[in-house]
């Protein structure tokens, strides 16, 4: 028994053909039996596909010796790009930087978000139900904030303004387009903005003796005002065993807008581009020399460490060590997380601030009547949307950055629900390097911009806020003690007559797409 010279197999005397691989082995009679086919028997077992096994051995020790070398090549380059990243200066930054963007990325992508349109029109109706179930005459006086339009910087004429005399626009982002009156079957159209106004003397009367009359703004020398702002005043008898309902319908035009200077925020969003940032901002200093002197916001709402007293020293905002210690153990804790460089960033404190209340304060569903102060929510580590935004302005208070206070009602994205709610506007300053790089004039070198802590909004206004009042700086009735007029809103005299407020939207449309909120804090490195 002989063996087959290309792939070893066995084979029988007189075998030509290796019956494994079929090779030929003893020349043309070999051939000859190839071509015809005749194999007389099955393959023999232990044999191999391909080269024949010292050839096959040749060929892989020279692939292996290849491999071998390239690989060595390999792990030596591999080895010299790492030590010249890591100890070359410039290539470790770099390569760092660019995985920092791609780490970014990633989480940006796997963030939660909130969807919302980038315009939109609808009517809001706020209703007020009233029933009166005792037995003798019930009367309301009721105070109903007018809305006005609003504009992305309030305290300016325009949002920025060059030294060459060029300005940018101020952007729209609240339109008033119309409010009326319904009651007792009667419809009252009411003025924009209250004006002309017209006193109760004049008042508007139905036929079942309603009164609605829209006087002036807060005068000392005149009981007959309204007590925070343009108002509409109703007063309103219902009858015993009877039920009422008074609504007031605003239609608004609204519009995204953003005061943040980031790729977050999408392109079709007014306002990023001259908005603040990290890299732009300014220091706490800085604050003082914006926004046009001794009217400053700054000296309307950043200096005042406490505001808005609910009762008897009980201040809403507090920003003093001895008041509130636990603000200021949580301010200074902030302070110090941030990188050594940015301990006077204005910009990186409100939005450690704004970031460390996202991760730390959760929502109270059923928070108490009278808000917490922001002493209390910190305390209590639960906080809804009034009490939240009062621990944000109290941190905010201790490094006098200008912040106050923003009511109206919020609507889902879908406008199918709204209810009260209330948020923080704030003042950050622009660098003065900064402003002299790009020709600004320093004066006009800031934003005042929305910070919604509990609904995670930063420097953005959505369509789906209604704003009902921005907080105003009133001589007559100081330390933010006009917050109190508006939530007291009226009064009610009678036995077991009960009022209940609520919004509902009577019909909307969008337009301009829709983007995307990211809930991600952000890296302050």
């Amino acid at each position: 028994m002989g063996t087959c010279p290309f792939c070893r197999a066995q084979t029988l005397p007189g075998d030509s053909i290796c019956y494994s691989c079929g090779r030929v082995f003893s020349g043309a009679a070999g051939m000859d039996s190839r071509i015809r086919g005749n194999f007389m028997r099955s393959p023999t077992r232990r044999a191999k596909s391909g080269k024949a096994p010292r050839q096959e051995f040749a060929t892989g020790k020279l692939k292996r010796k290849g491999r071998r070398k390239r690989s060595r090549i390999n792990q030596l380059g591999l080895l010299a790009l790492i030590a010249f990243i890591f100890f070359t200066p410039d290539a470790k930054q770099f390569v760092l930087a660019k995985w920092a963007e791609i780490e970014e990325y990633v989480m940006e992508g796997l963030a939660p978000h909130q969807v919302y349109p980038l315009e939109a029109e609808y009517t809001v109706v706020r209703s007020i139900d009233l029933w009166n179930n005792g037995s003798d005459v019930g009367h309301l006086e009721e105070t109903i904030p007018l809305p006005v339009d609003v504009s992305s910087k309030e305290s300016m004429p325009v949002a920025i303004a060059y030294e060459d005399d060029t300005e940018v626009e101020k952007s729209t982002i609240q339109d008033v387009i119309s409010h009326e009156i319904r009651v007792d079957g009667q419809i009252i159209q009411i003025p924009l903005e209250g004006k002309p106004t017209k006193s109760k003397d004049n008042a508007i009367v139905t036929n079942a003796g309603t009164q609605i009359w829209w006087p002036g703004i807060v005068n000392p020398d005149n009981d007959d005002f309204c007590p925070h702002g343009t108002c509409v005043r109703v007063s309103t008898d219902v009858d015993s065993n009877s039920h009422k309902t008074l609504e007031f319908v605003v239609t608004i035009k609204s519009t995204s807008h953003s005061w943040w200077h980031s790729t977050r925020i999408d392109g079709k969003i007014e306002g990023k581009s001259e908005g603040v940032s990290l890299a732009r901002s300014g220091t706490f200093d800085e604050i003082k020399q914006r926004g046009g002197g001794v009217e400053t916001l700054y000296k309307k709402f950043g200096d005042q460490k406490y505001w808005y007293d609910r009762s008897q020293e009980n201040w809403a905002i507090d920003g003093r060590q001895a008041q509130a210690p636990t603000v200021f153990q949580t301010a200074m804790n902030i302070e110090a997380s941030l990188p050594n460089n940015l301990k006077n960033n204005a910009y990186a404190y409100a939005r450690a601030t704004f970031d460390w209340l996202n991760d730390n304060i959760p929502y109270d569903t059923n928070a108490p009547n009278t808000a917490r102060s922001g002493e209390q929510c910190l305390d209590a580590g639960i906080g809804d949307c009034d009490e939240q935004s009062n621990a944000f302005m109290s941190i905010m208070r201790i490094k006098e950055i200008p912040s106050y206070y923003v009511f109206g009602a919020l609507a889902d994205p879908q406008f199918n629900s709204w209810e009260g709610h209330a948020w923080a506007y704030v003042m950050l300053p622009m660098s003065d390097d900064w402003c002299e790089q790009n020709e600004v004039k320093i004066d006009t070198c800031y934003i005042e911009g929305a910070v919604d802590v509990v609904n995670r909004k930063w420097l953005v206004h959505t369509p789906t806020v209604y704003i009902d009042w921005i907080e105003e700086y009133s001589e007559f009735i100081p330390n933010g003690n006009i917050v109190n007029n508006y939530y007291s809103g009226g009064s009610m005299t009678g036995e077991d007559f009960t009022r209940k407020r609520s919004f509902h939207t009577e019909g909307y449309s969008v337009s301009g797409g829709t983007w995307n909120n990211k809930w991600l804090g952000e890296d302050l490195t």
